[in-house]
């Protein structure tokens, strides 16, 4: 596995994700189309819910582009993807991100996500499916919305995933998700006096001590208040992503920028033609709730900062680490 095909499981600054639950309120079917995210309720649970925030519109579909629609139904628990475009190379059309728990090897109940990255070249439709948990090892007492995922190819379905194979991938990942998961290294940046306020991760790819830093992400969150969902849109906290090399793969930067909503962010445009610089920082964060964006020395008023720093941060993989050290670190 190359390290090209590694950061779409990495860098959700990657995102890799189409997310899929439906709470059992909807009883009828709902079609999306158009380039866009849409997100739908989740009945097995938000990363950033708690008792006094409980949150259920996590879970996502995302449609690259306006040649796919899609038809989920709630009640028969399946999603039907419709593309009649040909595609001279593989192309990424969609995703699906379900959100979940389970519980860790260490008994702590922690939130997980399944990320369906669904491509097309021709009229041929693949699938790259993988996990995301911010802890190492196998899980039990998993719970997520089970969807059918299914594409319509010359009229008849083709299955792109199996509400058993969600599951399976979830409690005990494959051999090629470990060897990923080995390649890719989360090193814990924090020192004790700071956790409570702090989550800071590096993220490293390669094996063991050859592994070559590339993005460091950082939350603060004065105080370290427990209920992050109700600070992040009326309290304080900076949200900090830090290019560590250069040369980050540019196809994720941008799905990732049209993913979280800033592809179209006038100050964004550079890094959504040319990627990041070595030590270039994105940086998102609010004042009492006022929210603002920096990126190359220039800042910006911007209202929208907490709805995009909430959907890294339950969406991608580096946001559900740093998600959960803050958590689990919060009075």
């Amino acid at each position: 596995m190359n390290a090209s095909s590694t950061s779409r499981l990495v860098f959700p600054l990657l995102a890799v994700l189409l997310a899929l639950g439906l709470g059992s309120g909807f009883a009828q079917a709902e079609e999306f189309g158009g380039r866009g995210v849409f997100q739908f309720a989740s009945a097995s649970g938000c990363p950033l819910a708690t008792t006094a925030t409980p949150l259920s519109d996590c879970n996502r579909i995302a449609l690259d582009d306006g040649h796919t629609r899609a038809r989920l139904d709630g009640a028969g628990k399946t999603l039907v993807l419709r593309n009649g475009q040909d595609y001279a190379d593989e192309t990424v059309i969609a995703d699906v991100l379900l959100h979940g728990q389970a519980r860790a090897q260490n008994g702590q109940v922690v939130p997980v996500s399944l990320h369906l990255l669904i491509s097309k070249e021709g009229q041929a439709w693949s699938t790259s499916l993988h996990a995301h948990a911010p802890v190492a090892g196998d899980l039990r007492e998993v719970r997520i919305d089970a969807y059918r995922v299914e594409a319509e190819v010359q009229g008849k379905r083709q299955t792109l995933l199996h509400q058993d194979h969600a599951l399976q991938v979830l409690s005990s990942p494959s051999t090629a998700a470990r060897l990923a998961k080995q390649f890719v290294q989360v090193r814990d940046n924090r020192v004790e006096a700071a956790k409570a306020e702090y989550a800071d991760i590096t993220i490293a790819l390669g094996v063991g001590p050859a592994a070559l830093p590339a993005l460091r992400a950082s939350l603060h969150v004065p105080g370290g208040h427990a209920e992050l969902a109700k600070t992040l849109h009326g309290g304080s906290w900076t949200l900090e992503l830090q290019a560590l090399r250069s040369r980050l793969p540019l196809s994720v930067i941008r799905r990732d920028l049209f993913l979280f909503g800033l592809e179209r962010v006038a100050l964004l445009q550079p890094l959504q033609a040319e990627g990041f610089s070595k030590y270039e920082k994105l940086l998102l964060g609010a004042q009492e709730g006022k929210g603002y964006l920096s990126y190359r020395g220039q800042r910006i008023d911007y209202p929208q900062a907490g709805a995009v720093a909430q959907a890294f941060l339950q969406d991608s993989f580096i946001g559900l680490v740093l998600s959960a050290q803050q958590h689990d670190a919060a009075p």
